[in-house]
């Protein structure tokens, strides 16, 4: 046991080894020019892992790993937008005194869960000396869903991508985010993917050539997630009609609370951080 609920077994260094390799690989496909697009379908996890500790079932930050070689490739600058529903600490902790690396996350409002996860994931968690404004946490309250997704990523996601102009993005995907999750409580249905999906592949088109990697995260829910997988790359891939209908497609939600929390968050951003400042 490396610490509280993440347990090394004989097998658990090779997988993490074929994990970060394999998320490497895809990001050198990417930056090689053999692709545009490409998806790391990985086990296991990493964006809990920090430079000096495991977390949260994570050995090592496959995605952080992949930003650092885009970096050393030539990379100017790297935008990482994590939609998991669990604060992605050890990809924040790995760039937080960075500039070169713009790191979003979209978690559910959970806190620190102990010394393993000493991060907050709160908002004024902006990071320090030269990455100061460049760690961009966005707590969201229970319950947010598909319409409180969109409403942040068209908010506060998608303005600081704008300003910050990278030249590559990876999206840091976790289906624990969805309507069924035993582990979360954020009610995002296929829609909400696949809207969060189109969005990003748009921005990627915009800022960075269209360059994007994906890396999967967490998702517990087995059958639900595979869904919402899905609905997350028929979203990147900007598909014109759905391949999948979606089995629970007339969730009720209601974005008032989140639309509340948004509009606090950005308020805070513009006040504080300095390269969104004097924004719309």
């Amino acid at each position: 046991m490396l610490c509280s609920g993440t347990f090394l077994n004989p097998g658990s260094w090779d997988a993490s080894l074929l994990a970060a390799g394999t998320t490497l690989s895809a990001m050198k496909h990417v930056l090689d020019g053999h692709g545009k697009i490409a998806y790391a379908l990985v086990r296991p996890p990493g964006h809990h892992a920090q430079p000096t500790r495991a977390d949260g079932y994570c050995f090592l930050n496959n995605a952080g790993l992949a930003v650092q070689f885009a970096l050393n490739s030539g990379c100017a600058k790297v935008a990482v937008i994590d939609i998991d529903v669990h604060y992605g600490n050890g990809t924040a902790e790995g760039f937080y005194r960075s500039d070169e690396v713009l790191t979003t996350s979209l978690h559910m409002n959970h806190g620190s869960w102990g010394p393993s996860h000493p991060q907050n994931g709160s908002v004024d968690e902006l990071g320090e000396a030269e990455g100061f404004g460049y760690n961009l946490n966005i707590p969201l309250p229970n319950g947010t869903g598909d319409r409180g997704y969109r409403h942040a990523m068209t908010e506060l996601v998608v303005p600081a991508i704008q300003k910050f102009e990278p030249e590559m993005m990876v999206l840091v995907i976790g289906q624990d985010s969805s309507a069924f999750d035993p582990n979360g409580r954020q009610c995002l249905t296929m829609e909400g993917y696949q809207e969060i999906g189109r969005i990003v592949r748009s921005l990627a088109d915009r800022h960075c050539s269209g360059r994007l990697l994906i890396v999967q995260e967490g998702g517990y829910h087995v059958t639900y997630s595979a869904y919402c997988l899905h609905a997350t790359l028929e979203g990147v891939l900007n598909l014109p009609t759905s391949l999948l209908s979606d089995p629970i497609a007339y969730y009720p939600e209601d974005e008032a609370l989140a639309v509340e929390v948004i509009k606090s968050i950005k308020k805070f951003q513009k006040d504080n951080v300095p390269f969104l400042k004097g924004g719309a």
